[in-house]
């Protein structure tokens, strides 16, 4: 028989955050890095992780509020990069929906690269082992042929070898950190901040029209904000999807997040910057427009119109705060 699993691995908690009423990391992808390497490494400073992977300045938003804008971009180049960025190096297996002739092959290639990892000890980020969000696979049972999965959120579970990148969601993404790359911390975020300035100039890519990222993903989210009050104002509120609040939940949940953490990762970096030290300030400012918008999602209730175009406009507060922040930012690069 060959059995193993990752033993006294935990889902990572931001504690500091949620003591001040934040979400902590939200993002699938980067919650379970967060735990990866807070299990590999026994620490993790969630600021820097966000910070120096980009998420921290990334919005990703549907025109229907789909829940699928998170993952909609481009998975090779901005995945890996994350980990690189938080200082690991990176093996990477992948198959996208149009590469299903290179299924079997990349399956068996995931598989060798996951049973060497756990018997490393290293837990690897993988896509849709559970609920189409990323997650941990923690072990192996070769006679049951299951892995052991620990999915977003920390609930441990399993998925059949055969499901491996074909779990509702035909894509295979697997990550696993490597060796610590040496990168330095100045290279990590100069690239960081231009990271943020080509998301906000809509540079990194998404399927436009139906979605939008950076800057113009902010105004598209106060847009959505409109519409709904416009519904709810002209009593059409009952015609609307009856998962249209649990979605909205979900991109205050990330988008309050990721600034938070933007927030605290320029504090940190800023040192003797002037413009890095404002767009810290700016972005203290994004996060407190976008703290009612986390604090009605909580509330899980349908919503009344003039509350409705509050929020939009809180939103569109946001958006010119965040537009100030990366001006700052960009004044900083164009220095170096």
């Amino acid at each position: 028989m060959s059995l193993r699993r990752i033993e006294g691995i935990e889902w990572y908690v931001d504690r500091k955050a949620e003591e001040h009423g934040e979400p902590g990391i939200y993002h699938s992808y980067m919650a379970s890095l967060a735990t990866a390497i807070n299990h590999v490494a026994g620490s993790l400073d969630p600021a820097w992780l966000m910070g120096s992977s980009g998420f921290a300045f990334r919005s990703f938003i549907s025109q229907v509020f789909c829940p699928s804008a998170m993952s909609i971009f481009k998975w090779a180049d901005v995945l890996p990069e994350a980990m690189e960025q938080a200082g690991y190096e990176c093996e990477y297996i992948s198959r996208m929906w149009d590469d299903g002739h290179l299924e079997d092959q990349r399956r068996e290639e995931a598989h060798v690269a996951l049973v060497e990892a756990v018997g490393r000890g290293v837990p690897a980020i993988v896509w849709d082992v559970a609920d189409v969000e990323w997650g941990l696979i923690v072990g192996y049972d070769d006679d049951k042929r299951l892995y052991d999965v620990l999915s977003y959120v920390g609930k441990s579970t399993s998925l059949p070898y055969k499901k491996l990148g074909k779990n509702g969601i035909d894509v295979l993404s697997v990550a696993i950190p490597g060796r610590a790359n040496g990168r330095n911390c100045e290279e990590i975020v100069l690239n960081s901040l231009r990271v943020a300035i080509a998301h906000a100039d809509g540079e990194e890519w998404t399927e436009r029209p139906d979605y939008q990222n950076g800057l113009a993903g902010l105004d598209l989210w106060a847009t959505m904000y409109d519409r709904w009050a416009m519904l709810v104002g002209a009593g059409k509120g009952e015609n609307l999807p009856l998962d249209l609040v649990d979605w909205a939940a979900y991109y205050a949940g990330h988008h309050y997040s990721a600034r938070c953490y933007a927030r605290d990762y320029l504090e940190a970096v800023a040192g003797e910057s002037e413009p890095l030290r404002q767009a810290a300030s700016s972005y203290a400012t994004v996060a407190c427009h976008l703290r009612p918008v986390w604090e009605h999602a909580c509330e899980k209730r349908p919503p009344e119109s003039v509350v409705l175009s509050s929020l939009a406009d809180h939103i569109r507060d946001a958006l010119l705060s965040e537009a100030r922040a990366i001006d700052y930012i960009r004044e900083h690069v164009e220095d170096r």
